[in-house]
């Protein structure tokens, strides 16, 4: 027995890819808001700050949960999915809100984190479900600014609240009750339900998706891919620090350029990955990451030769991932929504991983190391996408 079939073709209004867009800004500003808040919540959950930054794990970890987001949005439609997705994120923001020793902090935290597995995944094939595939990067692209915003505009914001509330708790405050405004516009304007037949999702459905070369193939290109980046995100501010003599307001201040420079990105991909192609722009977009990165270790000491290379990296860095993502949309109709939450889990492994080898590869061998695995790691990637996954159509 297969869900109704609905009216095929493009058919996302303006207010519709609002929400989409206010829903995964909410989400993004939950899960990097709590990158400042580390010292604070240390000394207010009065834990130790290695105590408090399993927060991170936590967030990182929660990616591996998305692979469900995506089966109960093929199974019951994307919208009852992004649903629960915001309630619990209300549920979680409120125990962190009222939350006065960690455990109860990591309770609610956890929560915010499962709602996102819940909610991103299934909102990214709501809209590549209603676009057509010749211009998804410019709907998809619209919503990944999500991520960008949330740096510039929420992480900036909500901390302002903390400094001058002196406390953690509004920011959460703030945080759910957008989460329960979103809630209410999900219901009154997305349509429930699917734009095309499909099977539900069962194991069988699941084990065909995974037996296609194509999807394997795009799947092992994001786990390399976020492995490189990591490897060079994780180390950065240490080695700034080692060879550069970086302040503490210096590294701040490139975490705010980065900002600036994913806002780029997205826009790029936004306005040029459908005129060139979802394939070939993340075939370019990668490869630069790989050039970049290779070079990057010749930076050290060199603040504009640094500067030069790093924001390339990460220009072409979110150039290819916010490009990927309607790539893989494309790949399949017939659990769309499975397939991009995969996809979202492969990257959160090749973060972990990369988040793991880094430090320890840059203590033994220094930049060069981490600068030429990662560059090697982001090559594999291109070769695979290039090689197996092709243009998609879906």
């Amino acid at each position: 027995m297969t869900t109704p079939t609905l009216t095929a073709g493009p058919s996302l209004s303006l207010p519709q890819i609002l929400v989409l867009l206010l829903g995964r800004f909410v989400f993004n500003t939950g899960f990097r808001v709590i990158y400042p808040l580390l010292p604070l919540l240390a000394h207010g959950l009065q834990v130790s700050l290695s105590m408090v930054s399993l927060l991170v794990t936590v967030q990182v970890g929660a990616t591996m949960l998305s692979p469900l987001g995506g089966m109960l949005a093929d199974r019951y439609g994307e919208r009852r999915s992004m649903l629960l997705g915001l309630a619990l994120f209300s549920v979680g923001a409120a125990i962190c809100g009222l939350a006065s020793e960690f455990g109860m902090f990591m309770l609610g935290y956890t929560l915010i984190g499962m709602a996102t597995a819940l909610y991103m995944s299934p909102a990214q094939a709501y809209a590549s479900a209603r676009s057509a595939y010749s211009e998804r990067a410019r709907i998809l692209g619209l919503l990944e600014l999500s991520w960008a915003a949330a740096a510039l505009l929420g992480v900036a914001g909500l901390t302002q609240l903390i400094a001058w509330q002196a406390s953690w708790a509004p920011a959460f405050w703030v945080l759910g009750l957008g989460a329960l405004f979103i809630f209410g516009l999900t219901i009154t304007l997305l349509s429930p339900g699917t734009l095309h037949a499909h099977a539900p999702s069962t194991p069988t459905v699941r084990l065909n998706l995974l037996q296609r070369r194509d999807i394997l193939a795009a799947l092992g290109t994001m786990f390399f891919q976020l492995l490189a980046a990591e490897l060079i995100f994780v180390i950065y501010a240490t080695w700034l620090e080692h060879d550069f003599a970086a302040t503490t307001e210096q590294i701040g201040l490139i975490f705010g350029l980065l900002g600036i420079v994913e806002l780029g990105g997205s826009l790029a991909a936004t306005l040029f990955t459908d005129r060139l192609g979802k394939r070939r722009a993340v075939l370019i977009g990668f490869s630069g990451v790989a050039l970049f990165q290779a070079l990057l270790p010749l930076s050290s000491g060199h603040w504009l030769l640094f500067l030069f290379l790093f924001l390339l990296f990460d220009l072409c860095f979110e150039f290819a991932i916010v490009s990927a993502f309607p790539l893989v949309s494309g790949l399949t109709d017939n659990g769309r929504g499975t397939v991009l939450a995969l996809m979202v889990a492969m990257m959160g492994l090749g973060r972990v991983v990369g988040s793991l080898a880094g430090p320890a590869l840059f203590l033994t061998i220094g930049i060069w190391g981490n600068g030429l695995l990662a560059a090697a790691g982001a090559i594999l990637g291109v070769m695979l996408c290039f090689w197996l996954v092709p243009e998609g159509h879906a």
